[in-house]
């Protein structure tokens, strides 16, 4: 056997666009479950019984069932019902539920970490319950969840190879088309996993640049 990875350069479209894919699943997914995240963590901390059984359910249900099932649910499931949405469509929606259970974790002790004396000084100040949360109480958890929540991200650019699965060409899906076509699985899947492993070391390496100017000690 030996190692030959020039062949790869023929097929450098088909990664390019691979790799296009990922992104913009990526970015799309982290936004949405990033929302559906903040949601969920004021849901839990409200003071309305039945929000804080919706979101436990939420949370319980989706930490206990592997992604891949709920992606196949969504995908092959849903157009039982009626509903079809287009493979890159079902794997951002499936990506941004998965991650939004993290990411309420994540923000939940945040915003349990905010000390009762900011609300106290923003109340003093004037502001009103919805002026203080937004204003006062958000930045200051989010600064100080934004490290874990960038672990969040980065397993959820990790996550996001498994939706090749419903033919989403994103980098994996074009790298296993590769395999397949060109009988050399070493090269490809030893390129791919040091292609995850540069992008999410990236990832890593700004957060941390960014964490350090943002953070804060309560």
């Amino acid at each position: 056997m030996y190692l030959n990875f020039s062949f790869l350069l023929r097929y450098s479209a088909a990664i390019f666009r691979g790799i296009q894919y990922t992104v913009l699943i990526s970015i799309l997914s982290l936004f949405f479950g990033f929302i559906l995240g903040i949601l969920v963590a004021l849901m839990r901390r409200s003071k309305f019984a039945p929000f804080r059984i919706i979101s436990a359910c939420w949370v319980e249900f989706l930490r206990n069932t592997p992604f891949l099932v709920q992606l196949f649910f969504l995908y092959y499931g849903l157009p039982e019902l009626g509903i079809n949405t287009e493979p890159v469509t079902t794997a951002i929606i499936a990506l941004s539920i998965s991650s939004s259970v993290p990411n309420c974790e994540v923000i939940r002790s945040g915003l349990m970490a905010v000390k009762k004396g900011y609300y106290e000084t923003s109340h003093a100040l004037g502001f009103s319950v919805f002026e203080t949360f937004l204003y006062v109480v958000l930045p200051i958890s989010l600064r100080l969840a934004f490290k874990p929540l960038t672990s969040n991200f980065i397993n959820l650019v990790l996550t996001s190879s498994v939706v090749f699965s419903i033919t989403v060409n994103e980098m994996m899906g074009q790298f296993k088309t590769i395999a397949a076509g060109t009988a050399r699985p070493f090269e490809v899947y030893l390129t791919i996993m040091l292609s995850y492993c540069v992008f999410t070391f990236l990832l890593s390496f700004i957060s941390k640049i960014i964490d350090r100017k943002i953070s804060i000690t309560l």
